[in-house]
C-alpha cells in the first residue's frame, strides 16, 4: 500500500518540476434471548485501522460488514497528509490525501470471526498540493487486484486482520501556472500489504 502512495507521488513530483520550468461459535444465550444459529457468527461488523498508514500519517478506515457466515464486503475510507521527497530543483512539498476502496471477500477457510479469506480490492487515491502557491498540482490513481489473507475477531471483540496480494495500479497527476499545463502518467503492478487492527460488534 505505501509503495502505491510513493509511485503517485513519483508522478507528481516530476510533473511539478516541468511547469515551474514552463473461529466461530455463537455467544452463550439465556432463555430471555433469541436462539441464534450455530452456523452464525456472533459479530457481524468489524472496524479496524491501518497501523501502517499512520507513519504518513493517513488515517484509514476498514469497515466490513458480514452478508453471509463466509461472505462479507468492507468500504475503505483515509485521509491525512504525505511528504514528498525533495529532488533537484523540486522542494520538499506536502499533499493532501484522500481514499475510498472498496472489498469484496470470500472465507474460504473458516468463517468471518476467524478463518483464511480470498478477494479483491479496489482503492482510489487523490492528492493535492498543501500551501499558496501560482502552481495548482493534483494528482490521483486506482489500484486494482486480489488478495489472500487471514482474520481473527475474539469473543470480546479485538480484531486483527491481514492480507498480501498485488495491484495494477494507474496513477494520474497535473499541474499548472494558469497559462501552461503539463501532465504525467505512471502504471506498474505493486504489492497489497494490510495490517489492521479494530474492534467486531
Amino acid at each position: 500500500m505505501n509503495r502505491f502512495l510513493i509511485i503517485a507521488l513519483s508522478v507528481l513530483v516530476p510533473t511539478m518540476a516541468s511547469a515551474q520550468d514552463s473461529m466461530r461459535p455463537s455467544t452463550p444465550t439465556n432463555q430471555n434471548q433469541p436462539v441464534q444459529s450455530q452456523d452464525s457468527p456472533s459479530h457481524q461488523f468489524s472496524l479496524t485501522i491501518s497501523p501502517l498508514h499512520l507513519v504518513l500519517p493517513i488515517v484509514e478506515l476498514t469497515g466490513e460488514y458480514a452478508i453471509m457466515k463466509d461472505l462479507s464486503a468492507a468500504l475503505i475510507l483515509g485521509g491525512g497528509k504525505i511528504t514528498s521527497e525533495a529532488s533537484g530543483l523540486v522542494a520538499k512539498e506536502t499533499y493532501t490525501a484522500y481514499e475510498v476502496g472498496a472489498q469484496g471477500r470470500y472465507y474460504l477457510l473458516g468463517d468471518f470471526e476467524h478463518g483464511m479469506q480470498v478477494g479483491a480490492e479496489a482503492l482510489y487515491l487523490y492528492l493535492d498540493r498543501d500551501g499558496e502557491s501560482s502552481i495548482t498540482v493534483s494528482g490521483a490513481g486506482l489500484a486494482l487486484g486480489p488478495f489472500i489473507g487471514y482474520k481473527i475477531a475474539t469473543h470480546i471483540g479485538f480484531t486483527f486482520d491481514a492480507q498480501l496480494g498485488f495491484q495494477y495500479m494507474v496513477a494520474r497527476a497535473e499541474a499548472t501556472d494558469g497559462t501552461n499545463t503539463e501532465k504525467g502518467e505512471n502504471s506498474d503492478i505493486i504489492p497489497l500489504l494490510n495490517l489492521n487492527v479494530g474492534w467486531s460488534f
